[in-house]
């Protein structure tokens, strides 16, 4: 359509001049009658050169972007094109949406490379909801934009709703601001600002429901399916226990639950947000941006997961776009694209990162970052993972002071730990670490300090449930003196298996050595032959000192377990089961770990006995935060 900028832009100030030659032919009393709209149009026309001549230039009219963005860029000339030639009252009309139109797909231009659902991830405060906002101020209908829902009511008497059509709900939905915090008690208020599209949406399914229905069944045109039948399909899979009816005479929409009917207003907050999902995503214009601010509200993760899953297949011709900092929405996203919202401020001020092209992410997974970047708290990354013991207790630790992560082994806590601290004068957080001991040595010990990772004083995070205060608060009658010999009682049997198990310790730990020395060894070569495979595998013995391995670790246990010091010996003590299942069961209380795992949970000042006894530097540093 334009072969070069300059090309856009010579059309341009040749409409302009011709319509300037109109005014300047028009007789004096026509002149003062449409001398503002003249000056208007004229204005409006040096604002869309302006714009052009500072924010484009000819990688504009690139090829090098998706078809998607393409359609974009090239309905946007189509439109300036279609208004050659016409008189001042089209132009009047046209070129402010025009100019809106410009703005939006400039900042759209983050995409325009993109053909993979994108989630654009941030702090809260970086602007990711300013950023929806503004692409909500555009008439191109190949770009859908569901702002965050905070409250979504049917209100009957909604004004224009009898009336409402497909074509008016997207217009509406365009204008209408539906993202507030508060709720104001206000009847006019609620109706206009929060019930008017959900409303409508309802309002529309229901036209639809029995038109389709009197076409049918009169036999007009081909058989067609109802949108509410289509919005019932995807919504059954998730709730199948939940129907509605069409109560067509009041264009409302009933819900039936277990045989019992009520209104839709009966739902909840999620189930609502889940209707208003479905019934916008169908709506939504073929072969589309699909975006969609927050698109987690009022929904747990389950939910979340199985309802976007469902979506995307159903609209597979559109693109999504969703903005989140929710840890588990972000990680749900399979096969996206990252784009990292560092700051917004409309209209063009967009400092972003496509984090896939980034070489500074490389040892720090992107899923991972884009889980912790909502954040403002300093993170923690543990072992394990969220069902494992080191979580349960790590969390109701620290939750209060910092978000908590667990990421599988001690080497990538170590790596993720130092990987975001290195990220830290851009993304203005900080990260800590917890290990297991691992048979370290203080100088060892005190290099990862230095990282801010911080060693437990255990090869096994489960020797903590055998901690003084932990066992007696595990024990349910009021005499001291009784906790007190229980727990003497229970510490003894601890040694006795210990020194009775003392070859099961130095066997798992020389395991544990020589798994972690295999991880971080492998083949260089893709295709090794068998010389390779020889000379890696007597590498391996030549690095791996098997004797001094094994002397190392006898010496410690031996000398450990000669001491009687029950600290130390729980220090290289490796038989968890042991200890908290069956020692704990039968010696202090049935399902030991359990209860254990139970009384850090909801015991604050067990809580703040073991942080300060174990993380007593952790928890300054944190304190200090």
């Amino acid at each position: 359509m334009y072969r070069s900028i300059k090309e856009l832009i010579e059309n341009i100030e040749s409409e302009k001049k011709r319509l300037q030659d109109i005014f300047s032919q028009l007789a004096d009393y026509e002149k003062e009658a449409y001398e503002n709209q003249y000056q208007q149009v004229d204005n409006d026309f040096l604002s869309l050169i302006d714009l052009i001549n500072n924010e484009l230039d000819d990688e504009f009219l690139s090829g090098d972007v998706t078809e998607k963005y393409k359609k974009l860029r090239e309905n946007w000339f189509r439109n300036i094109f279609s208004c050659h030639g016409s008189d001042v009252y089209t132009y009047e009309t046209n070129l402010p949406q025009i100019l809106k139109d410009f703005k939006t797909i400039k900042l759209f231009s983050f995409i325009s490379k993109v053909d993979s659902t994108t989630v654009i991830i941030g702090a809260n405060g970086a602007g990711k909801s300013s950023l929806i906002n503004e692409l909500r101020k555009n008439s191109i209908d190949e770009m859908y934009v569901l702002p965050a829902q905070k409250l979504l009511y049917f209100v009957s008497n909604t004004f224009g709703r009898d009336s409402i059509n497909k074509d008016q709900y997207i217009a509406n939905l365009k204008n209408v601001e539906t993202k507030y915090n508060t709720i104001q008690i206000q009847t006019q208020k609620i109706e206009d600002d929060f019930s008017s599209a959900f409303t409508k949406l309802i309002t529309l399914w229901v036209k639809d429901f029995a038109k389709v229905s009197t076409d049918n069944a009169r036999g007009v045109g081909e058989v067609s399916i109802a949108l509410l039948d289509r919005v019932e399909q995807i919504w059954n899979q998730i709730f199948p226990e939940i129907t509605f009816y069409p109560e067509t005479n009041d264009r409302v929409l009933e819900v039936i639950r277990n045989g019992n009917k009520y209104s839709i207003n009966g739902l909840s907050d999620g189930e609502r947000c889940v209707l208003f999902y479905i019934g916008n995503v169908l709506l939504a214009p073929e072969n589309s941006y699909i975006v969609v601010d927050e698109p987690e509200t009022f929904l747990n993760a389950a939910v979340y997961n199985e309802l976007w899953d469902l979506l995307i297949s159903e609209r597979d011709d559109c693109q999504f776009i969703f903005a989140s900092h929710n840890m588990d929405f972000v990680q749900s996203r399979t096969n996206a694209t990252y784009i990292w919202c560092k700051k917004f401020e409309a209209p063009y001020n967009f400092d972003y990162e496509q984090l896939e092209e980034s070489q500074e992410f490389q040892e720090f997974p992107l899923p991972l970052l884009a889980e912790v970047s909502g954040t403002r708290k300093p993170i923690l990354f543990c072992e394990g993972t969220k069902n494992s013991i080191d979580y349960q207790i790590y969390s109701k630790l620290f939750s209060e002071f910092c978000f908590v992560k667990p990421v599988q082994g001690h080497k990538q806590v170590i790596q993720y730990t130092k990987a975001y601290n290195n990220l830290q004068l851009l993304y203005g957080n900080t990260a800590y670490g917890i290990i297991d001991n691992d048979w370290m040595n203080e100088s060892s010990i005190q290099e990862q300090k230095e990282q801010n990772i911080f060693v437990l004083p255990f090869n096994e995070v489960e020797m903590m449930l055998v901690d003084e205060a932990v066992v007696k608060s595990c024990l349910h009658f009021d005499d001291d003196k009784e906790k007190q010999q229980k727990f003497e009682n229970f510490q003894q049997s601890i040694i006795e298996s210990c020194k009775e198990k003392k070859d099961k310790i130095i066997s798992i730990a020389l395991k544990k050595r020589l798994d972690e020395f295999m991880e971080s060894h492998f083949i260089e070569k893709s295709e090794p032959n068998e010389h390779d495979a020889h000379v890696f595998l007597d590498s391996l013995a030549s690095e791996f000192d098997v004797d001094s391995t094994f002397n190392k670790i006898n010496s410690i246990v031996v000398e450990s377990l000669a001491s009687s010091d029950f600290s130390r010996i729980l220090k290289i003590c490796n038989l968890k089961k042991e200890i908290t299942e069956y020692r704990g069961n039968t010696e202090i209380t049935p399902k030991f770990k359990e209860k254990a795992l139970r009384r850090i949970a909801l015991d604050n000042d067990l809580q703040k006995k073991l942080r300060h006894k174990y993380f007593e530097e952790l928890e300054m540093k944190l304190l200090k935060q």
